[in-house]
């Protein structure tokens, strides 16, 4: 195994992932995570005798798709642990191959056996683990995710993704962790739609102004600085994409790839899938702002707080619509349900 100033080899998905897998072994319960060390130790071996040889189907910038995959694995079996000690670097390792586009494709329910997938899921479920740094961390690599150009996440899972989300901002314990997970939802909801508009995956949109998303329901959970925090921390999420373009070559292969996905007509309509994913959004968050409470229970806060910010996050993607949401407003209006139409104009009227 080679020094630490050089772990990773000298691809470049490996010089992330390189240090990443020697804090794991560093942070693993030895008796318990044996495998987990085993397969970090492989997979540091194998990137040393690696170098950068783009393969377009690959998952992985600049590996082969087997190579890929097993590079990858370490990071699953970190996650699948649910120990904190090493699914925070993998969540941090997570973050940065996102940020600085280095995975790449669609991630969807038809390939629930791609890696990209597995991942995706993997860090959805460690939310659940209930520990705040955690549920901070998971918050920011779904945001890198969504963020970034060469990631196409749709339907089911792009919604298992805002429901983590959801579950942060409903059944959280710390403030600044609530606000954080409502304002990236309001930020997915202005990248999605903004990709929606213009039909592409390449495109430059708002970042969301936390201070504007904060309505009478959240004062109560304001802890002095938190707005702060958490416009900083959507503001590093963002830039950290900005400023670290995709690498030499790797933005035409993906358009290439992706050029059917991404503007492809089918048979119904010719609607392409990143606007298939913007209606499915849409429409699931009018089914969210319309949810009752059961005769058993008849003032469930949490449900009144989840119908809010799902009318919310509706209001921000029509203030923040562009030519579809002004030219087009019956087919947009045809999408919306009566109750929440009545709401939404109650929501506008009211700021």
């Amino acid at each position: 195994m080679s020094s630490s100033q050089n772990l990773g080899g000298a691809t470049r998905c490996g010089r992330v992932v390189g240090p990443t897998l020697d804090k794991i072994i560093k942070n693993a319960a030895w008796r318990k995570h044996t495998f987990l060390v085993s397969a970090c130790k492989s997979v540091l071996d194998k990137l040393e005798s690696l170098s950068d040889s783009p393969d377009p189907s690959s998952p992985l910038f600049g590996l082969s798709t087997s190579d890929s995959d097993a590079v990858l694995q370490p990071l699953l079996l970190s996650l699948d642990t649910a120990y904190a000690k090493v699914v925070e670097p993998a969540l941090d390792c997570s973050f940065k191959l996102f940020s600085l586009s280095l995975l790449r494709g669609e991630v969807c329910s038809s390939s629930p056996d791609s890696l990209l997938y597995k991942l995706i899921h993997a860090i959805c479920k460690v939310c659940g683990l209930g520990e705040e740094s955690i549920e901070l961390a998971v918050l920011r690599v779904l945001l890198a995710a969504v963020r970034s150009p060469r990631i196409m996440i749709r339907g089911d899972c792009l919604l298992h993704l805002v429901r983590t989300c959801y579950n942060v901002y409903l059944g959280g314990f710390n403030g600044t962790n609530q606000i954080c997970a409502k304002s990236v939802l309001a930020q997915i909801m202005i990248i999605v739609f903004t990709r929606s508009e213009a039909n592409s995956m390449d495109v430059s949109f708002k970042t969301v102004n936390v201070n504007d998303l904060l309505a009478i329901t959240d004062k109560n959970v304001n802890e002095g600085n938190s707005v702060h925090i958490c416009q900083g921390f959507i503001n590093d999420v963002i830039t950290a994409g900005e400023a670290a373009p995709p690498p030499p070559d790797f933005r035409l292969v993906i358009e290439e790839g992706a050029s059917e996905n991404e503007k492809g007509e089918d048979g119904d309509g010719g609607t392409s899938k990143i606007m298939e994913d913007g209606f499915l959004l849409f429409k699931n968050l009018c089914k969210l702002s319309m949810k009752f409470s059961s005769q058993e229970n008849t003032d469930d806060q949490i449900l009144v707080r989840g119908k809010t910010l799902s009318l919310e996050l509706l209001k921000v993607i029509v203030d923040n619509g562009g030519p579809i949401w002004r030219s087009d407003e019956r087919q947009v209006l045809s999408l919306i349900p009566q109750d929440t139409f009545l709401s939404l104009c109650y929501m506008a009227f009211k700021s």
